[in-house]
């Protein structure tokens, strides 16, 4: 973690996830948008209960300048229904897991 993440400066707080799992999940995405983002307490969470839970959770900061636009894709990223048991392929008719974006059998995105 560099120095200024630390102390703050240039950089400002916009999640605070309930898991390691989550804030990554939401730091690469905003990466993926060319958002730079950093964590902050992803190894505190394993204290959880040495140290205040509030002070323990992952957070996920970014540059102030990209403040507002990473707040909205995190608020996109919230909104979104969760994901049926299972999808099938428009091209192929293979039956996928709805983890996968991306059907196995002839690599068609789902909804193509």
């Amino acid at each position: 973690m560099s120095y200024e993440l630390a102390s703050g400066r240039g950089w400002v707080r916009v999640y605070t996830a309930d898991t390691p799992a989550e804030a990554w999940h939401i730091r690469n995405v905003l990466e993926q948008h060319s958002i730079e983002a950093r964590l902050r307490n992803e190894t505190l969470f394993g204290a959880t209960g040495e140290v205040p839970v509030l002070e323990s959770l992952p957070e996920v900061w970014v540059r102030i300048e990209a403040q507002v636009e990473a707040a909205q894709l995190i608020r996109e990223i919230r909104s979104r229904p969760a994901r049926g048991a299972q999808w099938r392929c428009r091209n192929c008719g293979e039956v996928s897991e709805a983890v996968f974006a991306v059907c196995w059998q002839c690599g068609v995105a789902e909804g193509e």
